[in-house]
C-alpha cells in the first residue's frame, strides 16, 4: 500500500469526545499534582488532547503535555491547533520502532482466541491494517522510537500520566516503554491495542484499577501506581484503624482511604477492600455512606467492613440526617440553607419540594437518605451487633457537620479464635454431580478459592441409574454402557483430579462416591447425599460441571440473600451454548423455560431434602407433616437476578463427547450427527429444531459474537485444549448487539389470533425490514411462538393474548417495554402498554361505521389503543379520514401507507390456469368472488345481477375465502350454474385471478381492498363499487357500479366480456398495480415510526434548530443564548415555534444547568419570564435516521457566532436555511 492511499493520510473524527472518559482525562489534567503527560495517538487534537489541554489550563502546576502522532496530515493540524499553547509539545513520530510491532502470527492468535471488537471485521482486513501501519512508517520515513526520544530530550525517567491510544498494534510495546507512570490510561481495552495491557495491569500488584467502563466504545480503564505499602501497617504493632472516604489525614493513628490521591490508600470503596479477614480494630466513616446507592454498592461496602474487622472490632459512622430536610418542607422559615447546602442550587429548582430534593441529594452527589430509624437497621443487617445511635465524639466527628448529622456504631460479634470466619452471616454450600467432567470440572476451584466467606463444595461422582427422575429416558432407548464409566466412576481423569482437589482443600471439599461397580439409585440419591453433612442454615447452590460462574456473580448473589432474608431461592437466565461460538438467543423456550430454568440457589435449613432433581425440588417438612417446595415460597425471579448481572454460561453442547453421552444415556438418537450439522451452519439465526429432533419450539441459535457474549471457556487453536478466560474479562464485556436506538417493540399478537389479510401485511413488512438498517431498531414480541420467524430480526417471546384479561396484558406489555428500554410501541392488533408511547395502526373503521357493540373486548381495546397513541398510521386515505371523523381529538395528522402486493401475484401462464381449473373441476368461464363472507362485502348484489344475466348458464362461480358458506338464497339465484366454494393457497389464488372473467367485488366498505389490488396484478378485470378506499386501489382500472344497482351489475357482467373493454381494463390494471409494493409501505411505516420517536420535541408550525459551541466560555456563549431566547419569547409567532438546541458535546445535565442559568438571567436581568407559549427543547442524542427525520421538519437554523461546526457537519445541517428571528 502506498503512502498516498493509506488511511493514515486522512483526518478522522475524534473518538474520545464529550463522554465520561473525556471528562475523566480533563479532571486528571486539572486536579493531579503532575509534571509530565504523554499522549500516544493525538490524531488532529480534537478529542483526548482537547480534554488534556482544558484541564492543564486550570492546573496550577502547569504540567507539560507531550503529544505523539505518526500521521503527517493529522500532525500538521495538531501542531497548528496548539501552537500558541507553550505547555503542549507535539511530535510527529512513531511511538516505537517497526521491530516492536507484533507479527502477523501474534495478531492471528489474538483474533482466534479472544472475542473482541476486531472480530466484527474479517481477519484479512485486520492484517491489512497491520501492514498499512508498518508500510506508512517505512514510506513516510517518520522518526521511530518516539517515547524514548521524548524521555531523552527532557531527561524524564517516568511520566506522571500516560494515555495509550495510538496504533491498534503497538499498545503492548508502548506499555513496556512507559511502565512506572503514576497514572496509565488505556483506551480500546477490548481490542488488540490494550486488551493484554488491561489484564497485565489488573493483575499487577504495583497498580490499582481506579476507573473503567468496558461498555463505552471498545472500553477504557485507568490504573494508578500504588505508592503505599501495606507492610508497615501490620508491622507497627499498633491497632489498625481505617477512616473511609477521607482524603487528608485528620487523626493520628488512623489510615485514610479514598479515591483522592492525597489519602494514605487510594482505593475504590465500591470494590472489595484489599485486607485479610479479621485484621482491623476499628473503621470509621463520616458523610460517606450517603454517596452510595442502596442496596449495592452500600451493602457490599458494609459487608467488606464486617469481613475485615476483628471479632469485637468497632464500626462507627456519621451520615446526614434527612429528617432535617423533610421538616424544612413544612417549616421553611426555620431552615438555614447556607448551613446545609454545600453547593449553589441549580436554577431549575423552583418549588419547595424541588429545593428539598436538591438539598437531600446535593444535586446528584447523594444517593440515599438516612434517619434515626433506618441507619441502625442497615448496619444490623450487615451482621453487626449492639448497634446503637451514639452521641457526637469530639476529636473523631467533624464539628462543622455536627448540626446535621446522625451518629451510630456497632460491633462485630466475638467468636472462637479458631473459627473466626464462622462469624460471617451466611455461608454457601455448593454441590456438583459429575461423571467425566473434563475439562470444565477444572474451572470451578479457581473461582471458589477466591471467596473470602465460608464455603464448602460437595462433589458427588459416579453413574446414576436410569431411575426416578431420569426413567423417562428408557422410553427413548436410553441405556448405561461401559464406554462411559470405569467401574461406576469417571474414565476421563476426573476421579484423579477430584482426589487431588480433596487433598489440597480438605476443609472445603468433600467427595461422595459409591463403592466400585455400584451405581447411584438415580440422580435424586446423588443430590441428597451431602445434605446430612450440612448442619447449618446456608445457601445451597447447584453448580453443574459445565455451568460457569464468576467470583463477582457469587458475591453478588450471596449479598442479595443477605439483604433480603425473606427470599428462599433464585432463578437465573443463562447463556446456553450449543457450539463453541453458538448459543441460544431466545427465551421462554427450550433450555430457557422460566417455569423451571434455571433454579440454582436455595436458602437451606438442616432437615430439608430433595424431592426431585429434574427439575430440582427442595422441600421442607412442615409441622403438619406436609412438604413445602422451598423455591415456591418467595424466590428471586429471572428479571431480578439478570438486573444484577447474574447470567451464567452453560456449555451444554460444545464437545462431541457430550452429544455421544446424550445419545446413549438419554436415548436421543443421532444427537451427535445433528449437532455436527449445526456446527456446519453458516447463516444465523437458525431454528434449533431444524437440527435437534428433540426440540419442537421456536428456539433460535446465533453466534456468541453476534450476541456480544465472550465465552469463558474456549479451545486454543494451536493446542486444541480447552482454556478459561480470566474471570474479570468475562463479566461485563461489551454487548455489541446489532440492535440500535431508538428501540421499537412490535407486538405480533395478530399472528396468534388470525391468519388473514393483516397477517399478510405484517409478514410482508417484517420480510422487507429483514435486511435494512431499520430492522436493527425493532424487537418483535412473539405471542407464545406464533409469530413468523424472519432471520436477522430480534424476537422476545411473551405470553399469549387473552381478551378476558386485557388489563393484565397491558401491565405485562409495560413491564416488557421497561425491561427493553423501549422508545416506542406498535401493535399488529390493538394491544397497548400503559405508559410507553405508542403508534396506532388503523386497518379499517368498519365496526364504527356499522355500529358494532363497543363493549366487546376487541373493539374496546381498539378504542383504548387509539386514545393512548401518540401517532397514527392508516392503510388508505379513506381509513385515515374515517379515523379522524370518529376520533376528532387525535388531530388530522395520520400517515397513509398503502399496502403492497405480494410477488406471488402476477399473470399466471396458461398451463397454470389449466391445471387449476382441472384440479377443481371448473369447465366453464367463471366469475370470481374473494372473501365474500360478511354482509358488508355485498355478495348478494353479484348473485342478483348474475341471476338476470341471459348467458349465466355459460359461467361457473368461484367463491374463495375463510368463513364463507353459500346461502340457499344465493344458490337459487345462481341456479343452472355451478358455484365452487374453495380454500386456495396464494399460488392457486394467482391462477384463479388470472383465469377469471372478472373479480366481482361489490363491497360497501374496505380498509384497503387487497383482493382488488391482487386481481389487477394478475391481469384480472375488476367489477366493484366506488366506496371507501376502493377507488384509491383500483383507480381507472375497474368497472364501477353503485352498491345497490342490480341492473348495473348485470350490465357490468356483460361489458367485461367484451374483448376491447377487457384488454383495456387488464392493461390499466397492470399499470395501476405497480403503485403498490411492500417495500414502499415498509419505507413509509419505518419513517413514520422513526418520526414518532421525535414526539417529545413537540414540533409546531415553525421548528428551528441552533447548534451552540458549548466549549466556548460562558461569558461568550451565554449572552448569545440570552439574546436568542429573548427574541423568540417576544416574537409575534412564538406560540407557533419550537426551538431545538443541540448539545452533542456536553452532557444532558450540563446542558440543563446551562439553560437554567440562561433562563434565570432572562428573569433577573431582563425581567422576562417565559411561559408555556415558548417551547424550548434540548435535542439529546439522536441517530442518523432520527436526524434525517427531524431535518425534514425544520423550517430553519438560527446562526450563532459561537457555533459547533462539527455538529452541523455531522448531521448535515448546512442545507437547513438560516432563519432570522428579527425579520
Amino acid at each position: 500500500m502506498s503512502e498516498q492511499s493509506s488511511s493514515l493520510n486522512s483526518i478522522i473524527s475524534p473518538e474520545i469526545k464529550n463522554d465520561e472518559f473525556y471528562d475523566y482525562i480533563q479532571r486528571i489534567a486539572q486536579e493531579e499534582n503532575i509534571k509530565y503527560i504523554l499522549e500516544i495517538g493525538s490524531s488532529s487534537g480534537e478529542g483526548s488532547t482537547e480534554a488534556f489541554v482544558k484541564g492543564i489550563r486550570n492546573n496550577p502546576n502547569q504540567p507539560t503535555l507531550f503529544c505523539m502522532e505518526v500521521s503527517q496530515i493529522r500532525f500538521e493540524q495538531l501542531n497548528k491547533r496548539y501552537e500558541k499553547d507553550e505547555f503542549v509539545q507535539c511530535y510527529n513520530v512513531s511511538s516505537v520502532s517497526i521491530e516492536k510491532f507484533p507479527s502477523e502470527t501474534d495478531v492471528i492468535e489474538f483474533y482466534n482466541q479472544q472475542q473482541s471488537g476486531l472480530n466484527y471485521y474479517p481477519l484479512e482486513q485486520v492484517l491489512g491494517w497491520l501492514q498499512q501501519d508498518i508500510e506508512y512508517i517505512k514510506s513516510s520515513q517518520v522518526e521511530t522510537n518516539g517515547i524514548e526520544k521524548i524521555k531523552q530530550d527532557h531527561n524524564i525517567d517516568y511520566f506522571d500520566v500516560v494515555l495509550i491510544d495510538g496504533s491498534e498494534f503497538t499498545g503492548v510495546s508502548e506499555l513496556k516503554e512507559v511502565y512506572g507512570a503514576n497514572l496509565i490510561l488505556l483506551d480500546d481495552i477490548n481490542t488488540f491495542k490494550n486488551h493484554n495491557n488491561y489484564h497485565q495491569l489488573f493483575s499487577d500488584s504495583e497498580y490499582i484499577l481506579v476507573d473503567k467502563n468496558i461498555n463505552l466504545r471498545n472500553g477504557y480503564a485507568v490504573f494508578r501506581k500504588k505508592t503505599f505499602s501495606f507492610e508497615p501497617l501490620f508491622n507497627r504493632r499498633k491497632p489498625l484503624k481505617l477512616e473511609l472516604g477521607a482524603s487528608e489525614k485528620r487523626m493520628e493513628g488512623w489510615t485514610t482511604v479514598d479515591l483522592d490521591p492525597r489519602s494514605d490508600l487510594c482505593l475504590d470503596l465500591s470494590k472489595p477492600l484489599p485486607f485479610q479477614d479479621n485484621c482491623l480494630e476499628e473503621i470509621y466513616s463520616s458523610h460517606l455512606l450517603e454517596h452510595f446507592y442502596y442496596p449495592n454498592p452500600m451493602v457490599n461496602l458494609l459487608s467488606e467492613c464486617y469481613r475485615v474487622l476483628k471479632p469485637g472490632g468497632v464500626f462507627k459512622v456519621a451520615v446526614p440526617n434527612a429528617r432535617i430536610y423533610i421538616e424544612a418542607y413544612e417549616k421553611p422559615e426555620s431552615f438555614e440553607a447556607e448551613e446545609h447546602c454545600l453547593y449553589k442550587p441549580a436554577f431549575h429548582y423552583h418549588s419547595k419540594i424541588d429545593f428539598i430534593n436538591y438539598i437531600a441529594y446535593m444535586d446528584g452527589h447523594h444517593r440515599f437518605l438516612f434517619d434515626e430509624e433506618n441507619l441502625p437497621k442497615i448496619i444490623t443487617n450487615a451482621g453487626f451487633e449492639n448497634v446503637r445511635l451514639r452521641s457526637f465524639e469530639s476529636g473523631l466527628d467533624l464539628e462543622a457537620r455536627k448540626h446535621e448529622s446522625i451518629y451510630a456504631e456497632g460491633k462485630k460479634p466475638l467468636a472462637d479464635t479458631n473459627s473466626l470466619i464462622d462469624t460471617m452471616p451466611l455461608s454457601v454450600h455448593f454441590f456438583t454431580i459429575v461423571l467425566n467432567g473434563e475439562p470444565f470440572i477444572r474451572y470451578h476451584i479457581d473461582v471458589l478459592s477466591k471467596l473470602s466467606f465460608k464455603w464448602h463444595w460437595h462433589i458427588i461422582e459416579g453413574v446414576a441409574d436410569l431411575k426416578h427422575d431420569t426413567s423417562w429416558s428408557l422410553q427413548l432407548g436410553g441405556k448405561l454402557t461401559d464406554q462411559f464409566h470405569d467401574h461406576g466412576r469417571s474414565k476421563d481423569g476426573t476421579s484423579q483430579y477430584l482426589d487431588q482437589l480433596a487433598k489440597e482443600y480438605p476443609e472445603n471439599i468433600t467427595i461422595y462416591r459409591q463403592p466400585k461397580d455400584i451405581f447411584w439409585d438415580g440422580k435424586r440419591e446423588m443430590v441428597n447425599a451431602p445434605l446430612s453433612n450440612i448442619q447449618e442454615e446456608c445457601l445451597l447452590w447447584q453448580i453443574d460441571v459445565d455451568e460457569l460462574w464468576t467470583v463477582e456473580q457469587i458475591y453478588t448473589t450471596r449479598q442479595m440473600f443477605i439483604t433480603h432474608p425473606e427470599k428462599t431461592a433464585a432463578f437465573y437466565w443463562c447463556w446456553y451454548f450449543v457450539g463453541e461460538n453458538l448459543l441460544i438467543s431466545t427465551r421462554n423456550c427450550y433450555a430457557e423455560n422460566p417455569q423451571q430454568d434455571w433454579l440454582r440457589t436455595w436458602r437451606f435449613k438442616p432437615g430439608m431434602v430433595w424431592a426431585a432433581h429434574e427439575p430440582p425440588i427442595l422441600v421442607e417438612t412442615l409441622p403438619d407433616s406436609q412438604q413445602q417446595n422451598v423455591a415456591s415460597i418467595n424466590p428471586f425471579l429471572h428479571h431480578e437476578t439478570e438486573q444484577q448481572g447474574l447470567v451464567f454460561q452453560h456449555f451444554a453442547y460444545v464437545m462431541p463427547e457430550q452429544l455421544q453421552f446424550k445419545e446413549e444415556y438419554y436415548g436421543y438418537q443421532n444427537a451427535l450427527t445433528q449437532w455436527q450439522n449445526l456446527q456446519s451452519a453458516t447463516q444465523f439465526p437458525v431454528f434449533l429444531r431444524e437440527y435437534f429432533a428433540w426440540v419442537q419450539d421456536q428456539t433460535q441459535v446465533k453466534t456468541a459474537t453476534a450476541c456480544g457474549i465472550t465465552p469463558i471457556a474456549y479451545r486454543d487453536n494451536n493446542t486444541k485444549t480447552w482454556e478459561f478466560r480470566k474471570l474479570e474479562t468475562c463479566l461485563n464485556l461489551p454487548v455489541n448487539h446489532q440492535q440500535l436506538p431508538p428501540k421499537i417493540l412490535i407486538d405480533g399478537v395478530f399472528f396468534q389470533l388470525y391468519n388473514t389479510g393483516i397477517a399478510r401485511v405484517w409478514r410482508s413488512l417484517l420480510e422487507e425490514w429483514e435486511n435494512t438498517s431499520f430492522g436493527s431498531h425493532i424487537v418483535i414480541l412473539d405471542r407464545d411462538g406464533t409469530a413468523p420467524q424472519i432471520p436477522g430480526l430480534w424476537y422476545r417471546t411473551i405470553p399469549a393474548y387473552d381478551y378476558n384479561h386485557t388489563d393484565t396484558d397491558s401491565q405485562m406489555l409495560q413491564q416488557v417495554c421497561d425491561q427493553e428500554n423501549a422508545d416506542l410501541f406498535i401493535s399488529t392488533y390493538y394491544t397497548t402498554p400503559i405508559s410507553t408511547p405508542s403508534v396506532f395502526m388503523a386497518y379499517d373503521m368498519i365496526p364504527e361505521i356499522l355500529g358494532a357493540n363497543f363493549n366487546e373486548p376487541m373493539w374496546r381495546e381498539k378504542h383504548r389503543g387509539i386514545l393512548h397513541a401518540s401517532a397514527y398510521i392508516a392503510i388508505s386515505e379513506n381509513t385515515a379520514t374515517d379515523l379522524v371523523k370518529y376520533f376528532p381529538e387525535i388531530g388530522s395528522s395520520v400517515t397513509v401507507a398503502h399496502c403492497g402486493i405480494s410477488s406471488y401475484f402476477y399473470p399466471a401462464p396458461p398451463g397454470e390456469i389449466i391445471q387449476f381449473k382441472t384440479k377443481y373441476g371448473i369447465n366453464k368461464p367463471y366469475f370470481l368472488l374473494v372473501g365474500a363472507g360478511s354482509d358488508y362485502k355485498n355478495a348478494v348484489l353479484f348473485f342478483q345481477g348474475f341471476a338476470q344475466l341471459q348467458s349465466k348458464t355459460g359461467f361457473d362461480v368461484v367463491c374463495t375465502g375463510t368463513g364463507y358458506l353459500l346461502g340457499t338464497e344465493f344458490r337459487e339465484l345462481a341456479a343452472g350454474s355451478i358455484v365452487h366454494s374453495l380454500y386456495l393457497s396464494d399460488e392457486e389464488l394467482r391462477a384463479a385471478y388470472s383465469g377469471a372473467t372478472a373479480l366481482v367485488y361489490p363491497s360497501k366498505y374496505e380498509g384497503f381492498g387487497m383482493p382488488v389490488a391482487e386481481a389487477l396484478a394478475c391481469g384480472c378485470p375488476v367489477i366493484t363499487c366506488p366506496n371507501s378506499s376502493i377507488p384509491e386501489v383500483a383507480g381507472e382500472a375497474a368497472i364501477y357500479i353503485k352498491d345497490d344497482d342490480i341492473d348495473a351489475m348485470t350490465d357490468a357482467l356483460c361489458e367485461v366480456q367484451k374483448l376491447k373493454i377487457r384488454n383495456s381494463l387488464i392493461a390499466k390494471g397492470l399499470e395501476q398495480a405497480k403503485q403498490f409494493s411492500w417495500s414502499k409501505m415498509a419505507d413509509t411505516i419505518s419513517s413514520a415510526l422513526i418520526n414518532a420517536t421525535l414526539i417529545r420535541f413537540n414540533l409546531r408550525e415553525i421548528n428551528l434548530v441552533v447548534f451552540p459551541d458549548w466549549n466556548q466560555p460562558e461569558e461568550v456563549l451565554y449572552p448569545e443564548l440570552v439574546s436568542l431566547i429573548k427574541s423568540l419569547a417576544i416574537h409575534p409567532n412564538c406560540n407557533q415555534m419550537t426551538l431545538l438546541i443541540d448539545h452533542q458535546n456536553i452532557s444532558d445535565e450540563d446542558a440543563n444547568l446551562a439553560l437554567s442559568s440562561v433562563m434565570m438571567n432572562l428573569l433577573m436581568e431582563e425581567e422576562l419570564e417565559l411561559d408555556d407559549s415558548v417551547e424550548i427543547v434540548l435535542i439529546g442524542q439522536l441517530n442518523s435516521s432520527q436526524w434525517s427525520a427531524l431535518c425534514s421538519q425544520l423550517q430553519g437554523r438560527i446562526k450563532l457566532n459561537s457555533e459547533n461546526q462539527e455538529a452541523i457537519a455531522f448531521v448535515g445541517a448546512e442545507i437547513i436555511p438560516v432563519y432570522d428571528l428579527e425579520h
